[in-house]
């Protein structure tokens, strides 16, 4: 879990547990009056139900949507702001602030529109995750008709396109589904199951991607704008089928090394093949991220490195633990 949502859920608590002393104080009657009943409802209902809401929101709805944040540096300024507009807030009101017409309804008012705006950037930030892309615009049938009468016109130079290294691997194979192959050849074997086209691929540039794989960024980005362009710089024509894709039911012809009893876990291991090979690894992913990661269909078809980076977790840290893990487990067997 990301830094700020679990900072989300941690002040949730907080205010949860504050909100509770409080309504205890106040059913026994040694604080009283309508100033601690306001304080009392916006410590529960802003403090923690909101806050519980933000966290959890901001972890799980770009996952399940495979659609990124747009603006991920709002997150943290939605974080201080609404803290530090709830506290002032509640403060000022404490001291006067809602009654009086001096400084202190200023302060009042002023941490009121902290509070506010703070969660208007939250629901800025999240609408865009439930909204999906635009699509792009397609010709109509009969200018397609029109277009196939034409003249020919004579050859002119092609224009070359260029893939670059902060594209989307899925806007890639989009809009270009025969480089799919020249993925998979060069090692991202996981894109060959379309679970992982609709969660990793979405959420992960070709520069995250060969990191993930320790790939070589330049080779890799020239070998696919060979593939698309042509060595030569012209452009090379599609295939008349772009290669299918196995059903997820099926298991793909290539994929990650394959791994059994006695062997070491790798950052290319998928999750699926190690968790039925050694089941005690389980509770390393469970610990890191959660129970609730094994309801994503695309859980077992990726891989551990994937997973790591998506849940902002160093790799080699995890892949350390599952094999003291591994090697407890042996040790166990031989005894």
């Amino acid at each position: 879990m990301e830094k700020y949502p679990k900072l989300f859920v941690k002040a949730s608590i907080f205010y949860l547990s504050f909100g509770i002393v409080f309504g205890l104080l106040m059913a026994t009657n040694v604080v009283s009056g309508l100033n601690y009943t306001f304080v009392h409802v916006h410590f529960n209902l802003v403090g923690f139900m909101s806050m519980m809401l933000f966290g959890v929101a901001y972890h799980i709805l770009p996952r399940f949507n495979a659609q990124p944040l747009k603006w991920p540096k709002l997150v943290p300024i939605h974080f201080y702001g609404v803290n530090i507009g709830l506290i002032g807030m509640l403060f000022a009101y404490l001291i006067g602030g809602f009654w009086s017409s001096d400084w202190k309804t200023i302060l009042f008012h002023i941490f009121s529109i902290v509070t506010a705006v703070s969660i208007m950037l939250f629901i800025a930030n999240i609408y865009t995750v439930l909204t999906p892309p635009a699509p792009v615009p397609q010709p109509k049938a009969e200018e397609k008709a029109k277009e196939s009468v034409k003249e020919t016109p004579p050859p002119v130079a092609t224009q070359k396109e260029v893939i670059t290294a902060d594209m989307k691997v899925s806007d890639v194979i989009e809009k270009w589904p025969h480089l799919l192959a020249v993925f998979v050849e060069s090692g991202f074997a996981a894109l060959a199951n379309p679970t992982a086209m609709v969660t990793f691929a979405r959420m992960i540039t070709i520069k995250q991607a060969c990191k993930v794989h320790n790939l070589g960024l330049d080779n890799f980005i020239q070998k696919i704008n060979d593939s698309l362009n042509g060595k030569g710089g012209k452009t090379a024509p599609l295939p008349k089928a772009a290669p299918t894709m196995p059903p997820a039911s099926q298991k793909p012809s290539q994929k990650g090394p394959a791994i059994k009893r006695g062997d070491k876990c790798s950052n290319e291991i998928m999750i699926g093949d190690l968790i039925g090979v050694y089941p005690e690894t389980k509770k390393i992913f469970e610990k890191h991220y959660g129970a609730g990661c094994f309801s994503c269909p695309g859980q077992a078809t990726e891989t551990v490195a994937q997973t790591a980076m998506m849940h902002n977790i160093s790799a080699d840290s995890i892949v350390k633990e599952i094999n003291d893990e591994i090697e407890k487990a042996l040790a166990e067997t031989k005894v």
